[in-house]
């Protein structure tokens, strides 16, 4: 096989499991390791047959493909054209796929005698050391990842509503200044009584103010709001909206499920957005309110 690889590792799993695997290639990305990861390579994919292009990568460009293994990668149909991609590299490069499980999945065409890491023992940073420590890269300390002398829960892994809670103010807060200081618009965002307060101005007058809280109506998790056209006044800064967060299984991603949210006429409805829906939604609210057309 030629040894002069593009990648030194490739990752090849389900959606479900993208928080880990995020991590664990964000980590090894940290330490230098060229590693194969769907959201690091976006723009060199893009315009190419995928199909193409991931059988190029599984099958000839990395030195190794750490597959993540569980119930939704069985299932998914990227990580399976992926798997036979690899396989047919192992059948040519023995050792090559490095299978690494979050449960007890059987994965067809993979023999059940081939050695794996049980992931429930380790997490994404011990993980990446120990890809380190296969592929003769060691991670930046020089040293040697422990295994947890702990117990770990035998559960399947989902995604956790606390951080997705700031993760999502994080991102709105991020992309509405992005926009805005490329408009008319002026927006500032500050804490305050544990709030997140966003407000957009136009010539020096306050246009929209949209309050965001941790914590849903009658639970400590998810979001509400509130909102108001023009300045945030103590009589309007009532709740307008609770949301909690939903894993969506076509869309492979955490949603937001919105009820009553007013300020973007649901009529007491409940709506599901993805974090762009989202904030493509809300921003066409500020322009109308910067238009007048609120």
């Amino acid at each position: 096989m030629n040894k002069d690889y593009k990648f030194d590792v490739a990752l090849s799993f389900a959606g479900e499991d993208r928080d880990y695997v995020e991590a664990v290639a964000n980590e090894l990305k940290a330490n230098g390791i060229n590693v194969h990861y769907d959201s690091f390579g976006q723009v060199d994919a893009w315009g190419k047959d995928l199909a193409e292009h991931f059988d190029e990568i599984y099958r000839k460009q990395a030195k190794n493909c750490v597959m993540f293994i569980s119930e939704h990668y069985a299932k998914k149909v990227w990580p399976n054209f992926e798997k036979r991609s690899a396989l047919a590299r192992e059948l040519l490069d023995t050792g090559y796929i490095l299978p690494a499980r979050f449960d007890d999945t059987d994965i067809l065409g993979l023999p059940p005698s081939k050695a794996y890491t049980d992931l429930r023992k380790y997490d994404p940073k011990q993980f990446s050391g120990l890809i380190m420590e296969k592929i003769g890269k060691r991670n930046s300390s020089g040293q040697s990842p422990e295994s947890p002398s702990f117990r770990r829960p035998k559960v399947s892994r989902s995604f956790d509503p606390y951080k997705e809670s700031q993760i999502w103010i994080d991102y709105l807060v991020k992309e509405l200044e992005k926009r805005s200081a490329s408009s008319s618009i002026s927006f500032t965002a500050f804490p305050r009584d544990g709030k997140t307060c966003l407000r957009f101005v136009v010539n020096g007058k306050p246009v929209y103010s949209i309050n965001i809280q941790l914590g849903g109506m009658h639970r400590d998790h998810g979001l509400t709001f509130s909102y108001a056209l023009g300045e945030m006044m103590s009589i309007s800064s009532g709740y307008n909206a609770w949301a909690d967060f939903e894993w969506d299984k076509d869309k492979e991603c955490v949603v937001l499920k919105l009820t009553d949210f007013s300020v973007i006429s649901f009529n007491n409805q409940s709506q599901i957005f993805t974090q762009k829906e989202f904030l493509e939604y809300l921003w066409g609210k500020v322009c109308d309110a910067a238009e007048g057309k609120s």
